[in-house]
This record gives C-alpha cells, sequence and structure tokens, in this order.
C-alpha cells in the first residue's frame, strides 16, 4: 500500500511540473544517465577517450564518420561507439526538438543555431527531394554524414519541414542507429583486415592491431 501512495505521490510531482521545466531537465538526465552507465563499464582511460570524442562530435567538423574509426581504433568496441554516439544525437535531438522556442534565446548557442538554420534551409533548398521524403529524408540526414548528420540539424530540418516533434525524434533515433552501428561495422571490418594483411605502418599497427 505505501508503495501505491509513493507511486501516486510522485505522478502527482511530475503532473504539477510546468512543460518547461521538464523539457530542459530531460535531456540532461539522460545525458547523466549516459554517462554514469558509460563510467561503470569502461576503464578509465577508454572512458576519459570517450568523453573527448563524444565532445568532438558535437563541435564541427567533426562527424559520425571521423570520431567512430577513431573511437574503434583505440580500443572501444565497435558496438559500444557506435551506441554511445547514437546517444548523443538522441539527447542533442530531445534537446532541440522539446526546447525549439527557446534554445535561440540562450547566450552563445543561440547565434550557432541561427547560422545552422540558416545553412540547413539553404541545404533544403538546394536538395528538395529531401524535402519530398519528409520523414525519410531526415533519417537520411542524420545517418548520411555527407547530407550534414547530427540531432540538432536533424531537429532544425524537422521544424522546418513542419514534422511533429515525435516524428522528428524517431527520424532521427532511426537515422542515427543505422548511420552509427553501419559506420561502426564498416571501420571495425577494415581495421581488422588491415591489421590481419600487416597493411598499415608499424608504429600504427602497433598502437592499433592489439586493440581491434
Amino acid at each position: 500500500m505505501r508503495r501505491d501512495e509513493l507511486q501516486r505521490s510522485a505522478l502527482a510531482l511530475i503532473e504539477r511540473l510546468p512543460y518547461r521545466a521538464v523539457a530542459l531537465l530531460l535531456p540532461f538526465l539522460v545525458l547523466a544517465v549516459h554517462i554514469s552507465v558509460m563510467a561503470l563499464t569502461l576503464p578509465s582511460q577508454d572512458f576519459a577517450a570517450m568523453l573527448g570524442l563524444m565532445t568532438a562530435y558535437m563541435l564541427p567538423p567533426a562527424g559520425k564518420e571521423t570520431v567512430i574509426p577513431i573511437g574503434i581504433a583505440l580500443g572501444i568496441p565497435w558496438w559500444y561507439m557506435a551506441l554511445s554516439i547514437v546517444m548523443i544525437d538522441v539527447e542533442t535531438g530531445l534537446f532541440m526538438a522539446l526546447n525549439f522556442d527557446v534554445a535561440y534565446r540562450i547566450p552563445f548557442l543561440g547565434p550557432l543555431l541561427a547560422d545552422l538554420t540558416r545553412k540547413t534551409k539553404e541545404f533544403l533548398d538546394c536538395h528538395r527531394w529531401l524535402a519530398g521524403l519528409w520523414f525519410f529524408g531526415i533519417v537520411l540526414m542524420v545517418s548520411v554524414p555527407f547530407f550534414g548528420s547530427g540531432g540538432i540539424r536533424g531537429s532544425i530540418a524537422g521544424k522546418l519541414l513542419g514534422m511533429s516533434t515525435l516524428l522528428t525524434f524517431l527520424a532521427i533515433l532511426t537515422g542515427a542507429l543505422i548511420g552509427c552501428f553501419g559506420i561502426a561495422l564498416g571501420s571495425d571490418a577494415i581495421l581488422s583486415y588491415l591489421c590481419t594483411n600487416g597493411a598499415l605502418p608499424k608504429e600504427i599497427a602497433r598502437l592499433v592491431c592489439g586493440r581491434v
């Protein structure tokens, strides 16, 4: 009975929270859980490397096609590397999808988002066939690095195309899973092949081949 009362109290508290508080806190809560899981499951050296790669991914010009192969070469399992970058797209996409209307008023971030919005609009204007695909257009933009991957740009594109918040988020999640796991599998296979056939310089092979 006491457990039921606690559950009802927790639900009542959540319902009383203003939407904006939930919208702002939820992405950071997901990020905190993400980092906590990494801290518990990775050796300290790999954990530090992963934090650096995650930060690099959020700062252009680095993308999935850059940070995922580097992480695998450093010895992080391909599936772990892929899932971690998926989570970054999920977290940034969730923040933008829920807070699109206020994100542009955040100091320093606002001007960057305004510039990214302009570039995304220009990109969609030059690739009108993507706009015609709607949901699958966002999936393609997020999954293929050439089209400008990432949760933030995917959210902006979704809003420009008039998609709902839920549909935009699902498109970002789908694109992130396809793109990250595709790049991770390909990178792991290529590195394994190069190491097996001795195609890498000795200095690089000494650092990489014992890790993949």
